[in-house]
């Protein structure tokens, strides 16, 4: 009988402790705050602590980096529905720039800070790419409505920064000399000098040919400031007035000053003489133009250009030309000058 007893004891006991532990499972579960799970507990919680949450957001397409890291899981999730969140910048954060520059923040910002942005990347897509000294200047500089003003309709104007620097300039004196206040036009964003004038070539080639990048400043060549009608040719280093002499003995007009060069150098290079087709022999036109590229190869004497020679010519040797010559033309003689004389234009069929 006692026996009994003790049996139905231990089975009382049983079931009371069954349903408690069945109780607390229920309420456990009833109680939790979730509503919605797509993951185990574990994938968040530890053993130790319910509170203590490690959950490795790589796991997700939304990496936490930077200032993100340390916010707090409920800042942007429902505690109710984890994966129900807008990963919209604009869910969290204020948008102080009233969303005239669109939505998306990683255009221009970054997880490490919103004043931590890469400024020569945004400009890239505008109209105005930051490059040379340009990317020294700061922000405010050009965009002084900062951060709340509409930073597309910011651009400006070179002068509105760079007044000072177009009215102090003297070599050359921009406003006396009527230049355009739009720095473009001249100059680069790499720096001042060396500027650009697009349209100086068709007076006299500097950005091209043999005089490209042999100068600095315009008073290497324009002397006088304020009048760059004036120029000298004569002051560069390779020039010396007894060389020059030399060099052009018997050229008719020859004079060692400046606009004597340039009248028959106008584009800079040394066989630029163009009166020589009209005066002499046609060197720029016809069947010679092109076939030499020093004035030695027919005046072997550099002192006088007077002497000259068509019989050291690769094509000609004496006995090719005697036999053309011999017997068909009266009074022939295998000389430059007899040359000259029968073709002056320098054709075959120009024969006399």
């Amino acid at each position: 009988m006692k026996r009994l007893q003790a049996i139905a004891t231990i089975q009382l006991m049983v079931l009371i402790v069954a349903g408690h532990y069945a109780s607390a499972q229920k309420a456990t579960v009833h109680d939790s705050p979730h509503k919605k799970l797509v993951r185990s507990c574990e994938k968040c919680h530890v053993a130790t602590s319910f509170k203590d949450i490690r959950f490795d957001h790589d796991d997700t397409d939304f990496h936490l980096a930077g200032l993100h890291s340390g916010v707090a899981c409920l800042a942007c999730h429902s505690v109710e529905d984890f994966a129900k969140v807008d990963p919209s910048c604009a869910t969290c954060h204020q948008d102080i720039h009233r969303g005239r520059l669109g939505i998306e923040c990683s255009r221009c910002h970054t997880e490490h800070g919103w004043t931590v942005f890469d400024a020569e990347g945004i400009h890239e897509s505008t109209n105005f790419p930051l490059q040379g000294r340009h990317l020294l200047v700061d922000c405010l500089s050009c965009h002084p409505g900062m951060p709340t003003a509409d930073f597309r309709r910011a651009w400006t104007p070179c002068y509105q920064c760079h007044l000072q620097d177009y009215e102090s300039t003297v070599s050359p004196d921009h406003r006396a000399s009527g230049f355009s206040a739009l720095c473009q036009t001249c100059h680069e964003m790499t720096g001042w000098t060396p500027s650009f004038m697009p349209d100086h070539d068709m007076f006299f080639p500097i950005f091209s040919g043999t005089h490209n990048r042999k100068w600095d400043t315009c008073s290497i060549c324009h002397v006088t400031p304020g009048n760059f009608k004036v120029f000298e040719c004569i002051t560069c280093h390779e020039h010396n007035r007894t060389e020059m002499d030399s060099k052009h003995q018997g050229i008719p007009g020859y004079a060692y000053n400046s606009p004597a060069c340039y009248q028959c150098h106008p584009t800079g290079e040394a066989g630029d003489f163009g009166e020589h087709d009209a005066l002499f022999f046609p060197v720029f036109s016809g069947a010679h133009n092109n076939r030499w590229d020093d004035c030695a190869v027919c005046h072997p004497t550099p002192a006088n250009k007077k002497i000259f020679t068509c019989v050291s010519c690769h094509e000609h040797s004496q006995a090719e030309m005697d036999d053309k010559h011999l017997g068909e033309v009266q009074d022939y003689v295998y000389s430059s000058v007899a040359c000259y004389e029968c073709h002056p234009d320098g054709r075959a069929e120009d024969g006399r």
